[in-house]
């Protein structure tokens, strides 16, 4: 399986082509095999393991996968078997309908000591239950984010609701992003905005794509 896109095909206004980006991906990955999918989320985990990032990090903020992304279940074991601190986000704008209350996304890094407490969340996806502790942001070592795709050049797709971007405002110079990424969906390049920030690599289960800072 590989992503075919026709430049024709995209619309011509950055948001335009990022929502035009995230239908074609999420259309093409429903047809991706579950054999493939799984195989390709062992080597991801298998190669954050072994990467300087991960072994120098003692705080993880991870994510619970869902929607077809690249499966995250072992990686959270292996960080807790490892003895580093996890922590995954939970979503602290929406009221009990799942409305946002708030002008901005707002996301909290909350440690866990198992998955086994995790809750119902926002927009279907599992978080630390409200009680879990608040990890600040510049405590954060090293965040391993989610996307629908990412490029060569360690640019990120997200779902588009900013939770991340804001997020990532708030951390350490020095933590490192690492975003896990199907090669089957990478995109040569895709369209971005004065905002949108590389993330440090990218893996597939093929590679780790790294920025080139100038």
């Amino acid at each position: 399986m590989a992503i075919v896109i026709r430049k024709e095909e995209i619309p011509g206004t950055v948001i335009e082509a990022k929502r035009w980006w995230r239908s074609e991906v999420r259309r093409q990955i429903k047809s991706a095999s579950e054999d493939y999918l799984r195989d390709a989320a062992r080597v991801i985990t298998e190669t954050v393991a072994s990467m300087e990032e991960y072994r120098n990090a003692e705080t993880v903020l991870a994510y619970c996968s869902c929607r077809r992304e690249v499966d995250t279940s072992v990686l959270t074991a292996q960080i807790l078997a490892d003895g580093k601190r996890l922590c995954l986000p939970l979503c602290t704008d929406l009221d009990e309908s799942g409305k946002r209350f708030t002008e901005a996304p707002a996301m909290e890094a909350r440690e866990i000591k198992s998955v086994a407490g995790l809750v119902p969340g926002a927009y279907g996806i599992p978080e630390p239950a409200d009680d879990t502790p608040v990890v600040q942001p510049e405590e954060v070592d090293l965040i391993i984010l989610p996307c629908v795709t990412c490029d060569k050049n360690c640019r990120r797709l997200g779902q588009g609701g900013g939770y991340y971007d804001k997020f990532l405002d708030s951390v350490r110079p020095d933590c490192a992003k690492i975003a896990l990424c199907y090669e089957a969906v990478l995109a040569d390049e895709l369209p971005v905005e004065e905002h949108d920030m590389p993330v440090d690599a990218v893996v597939t289960e093929e590679q780790v794509y790294r920025w080139r800072r100038d």
